[in-house]
């Protein structure tokens, strides 16, 4: 039986799995207390260089030690579990140390920066539970493509949130799109016709290659009439409404879209899905003073 162990072995090692299928024991780092990471999938090489780092990298929070010593804690730190994945996931993909620090800086400063923006809602209509303690603001332009990409993901993102996410929009048009504040008037129209979320997430569709008569195709296929929603686009009211979401943008030292902001803190990093929904549970962790 020995024998035969020594062979399955010496066989994966000829194939180049042997160092991957003994990672994990060969390394003493408390990898099982790192949700959603399997160390033994890939080689001692790339887990000495994470654990490296990790016993550099300083957590925050309640436990600012390096987050190798903040992940031992029991229980372990949920910011040091959410950055040793980071970390982890960013090496495997082939980040190099400085790429891994700055990741970590910036979920640092979107997390406890001091710099919290309090936006007008009052009069806002959110995507999801007006009650939700996640609040979610986006600055965005129809014809942005950023913009075009970011919507679908917040979208998904209150949707997979069970309540606990709303989601305001804020008009930014922006000077070098020239269709934007037809977009952004109609965005604003249809609110008052009562259609706000079913038109405006679609008019990124129709920004891409604008005319009216896709605007009003695209009117019509959510219910609105366009003759009403031209007549509505026109008044002083919905123009008004766009210079108060672009000012109000301006006073908060927006330049770009789109610009994201949870619970009042700006998200400092690339748009994905798998961020934004971690940035929400560390909101969340932070309400219920767990990190």
């Amino acid at each position: 039986m020995k024998s035969i162990r020594i062979w399955v072995l010496g066989l994966l090692t000829a194939l180049g799995l042997g160092e991957q299928a003994s990672s994990a024991a060969v390394s003493r780092f408390p990898w099982e207390r790192v949700p959603g990471v399997r160390a033994y999938d890939f080689k001692p090489d790339l887990l000495a260089r994470v654990e490296t780092l990790l016993e550099e990298f300083r957590s925050y929070g309640k436990c600012t030690d390096t987050v190798a010593a903040c992940l031992q804690k029991n229980p372990p730190s949920p910011t040091a579990q959410r950055l040793a994945r980071d970390v982890f996931t960013l090496l495997s993909k082939g980040a190099n140390r400085d790429q891994a620090a700055k990741w970590v800086e910036m979920r640092m400063r979107m997390a406890t920066t001091p710099d919290v923006r309090t936006f007008k809602l009052d009069s806002a209509t959110p995507l999801g539970n007006r009650n939700a303690p996640i609040v979610i603001v986006e600055f965005s332009d129809f014809q942005c493509p950023s913009c075009v990409k970011a919507a679908p993901v917040l979208e998904e993102l209150v949707r997979r949130s069970g309540g606990k996410a709303r989601l305001y929009f804020k008009q930014f048009p922006l000077k070098t799109h020239p269709d934007s504040v037809t977009l952004a008037k109609a965005c604003v129209a249809s609110g008052t016709l009562g259609k706000y979320w079913e038109l405006c997430p679609r008019l990124f569709e129709v920004g891409v290659k604008f005319s009216e008569d896709r605007l009003w195709d695209l009117a019509r296929s959510v219910g609105l009439d366009p003759a009403k929603l031209k007549d509505e686009m026109q008044r002083e009211s919905v123009l008004d409404r766009i210079t108060d979401d672009k000012m109000e943008g301006l006073k908060n030292m927006i330049s770009a879209t789109p610009s994201i902001f949870i619970n009042g803190k700006e998200l400092l990093l690339p748009v994905s899905l798998e961020l934004l929904q971690d940035r929400l549970e560390e909101e969340l962790d932070i309400l219920a003073g767990k990190v």
